[in-house]
């Protein structure tokens, strides 16, 4: 097995994440570390990505989308949060 060497404070934010939700660091650095080598070689994901973005500045430019922070009150208000002003 490979080992590698981190940044003492890197391996502390890692080991404090997982801590927090129950994971084995190599378990989760195999799992990460694969995900992204096989997004980087998939074309079909980068043209899904492109055309998301494209889409959704389309609908930014058409002025097809709600503003976040109404979005957010409207959220709270249905379910009795009250956010700060």
């Amino acid at each position: 097995m490979a080992s590698w060497e981190v940044s003492d404070e890197l391996d502390a934010r890692l080991r404090s994440f997982l801590e927090k939700r129950g994971g084995d660091v190599t378990a989760f650095v195999e799992q990460v570390i694969g995900k992204q080598l096989d997004y980087e070689g998939d074309p079909d994901f980068h043209q899904d990505v492109e055309e998301r973005i494209r889409r959704g500045m389309e609908d930014v430019e058409a002025g097809r989308v709600v503003n976040a922070k109404d979005a957010m009150r409207e959220i709270a208000d249905e379910y009795g949060f009250r956010l700060p002003e």
